[in-house]
């Protein structure tokens, strides 16, 4: 049976941890399974199965490992993500960032070291009808890099 959590910064000076800055903490060794929505920011360090919908950044961190649906305003990833992805502002894939899934965002940066194995959608529109897989098609090296030809 899946568990459905929804996890929200009570106010604007209130954090899990001093200084954190993350409405949400999954730390080294925990495990979630279910829906994990949230507001601001949110970081994954263990292991999380299921959906993340949420109006934010998404941070999973090195020793994340992760197989979700996964549709948030920016997603820094640096650990193991198995699944679609939609992001609404941008996606970052850190150094040793393994992503096995499509990926549909405006703005994309790769870091050297980095593997992503799936379809890829990129630039101005990418997000549009997002909920067909159908529709992602493979970016190229200019999209990526976020130097697309203007259109006229």
């Amino acid at each position: 049976m899946s568990t459905t959590t929804t996890a929200t910064r009570p106010s604007s000076d209130a954090a899990p941890t001093a200084g954190s800055g993350f409405a949400t903490l999954l730390g080294p060794g925990t495990a979630f399974e279910g829906l994990l929505t949230f507001r601001g920011r949110a970081r994954v360090d263990g292991a999380l199965t299921g959906q993340v919908r949420a109006a934010g950044t998404l941070v999973l961190g090195p020793t994340a490992r992760v197989e979700a649906t996964v549709e948030v305003d920016e997603l820094i990833l640096a650990g193991e993500l198995r699944g679609d992805v939609v992001a609404r502002t941008r996606v970052v894939l850190e150094r040793g960032a393994r992503l096995h899934g499509s990926l549909r965002a405006p703005v994309l940066r790769v870091e050297a070291g980095a593997v992503l194995d799936g379809p890829c959608r990129t630039g101005p529109g990418a997000t549009a009808g997002a909920g067909s897989a159908a529709a992602t098609k493979p970016s190229t090296a200019a999209e990526t890099a976020g130097n697309a030809p203007e259109s006229a």
